[in-house]
């Protein structure tokens, strides 16, 4: 279960970073965004460094800001078969 929550939250993470790159928005931009001075606190989250990852709030913010909904960065569940 464990590598599956990893995987979801790469996915979460490379959805944000697809919108930001199509919306031509700096790291540094996202950074401000999220409240941040400096542009290695979103470099960490891409990379997924140190487990660092997005919270609720910060994908409420980046929705808002983008104009989207949060639901659009959330992958689907990938359920077991039972």
């Amino acid at each position: 279960m464990e590598k599956n929550i990893d995987k979801f939250l790469d996915e979460i993470v490379l959805k944000v970073k697809e919108e930001r790159v199509k919306r031509n928005i700096s790291q540094l931009a996202l950074a401000q965004i999220l409240g941040h001075k400096s542009p290695n606190y979103i470099a960490k989250i891409e990379t997924r460094k140190h487990d660092v990852s997005y919270n609720l709030s910060h994908l409420y913010k980046i929705a808002y800001e983008f104009g989207i909904e949060v639901t659009d960065f959330i992958p689907p569940i990938q359920t077991p078969l039972k």
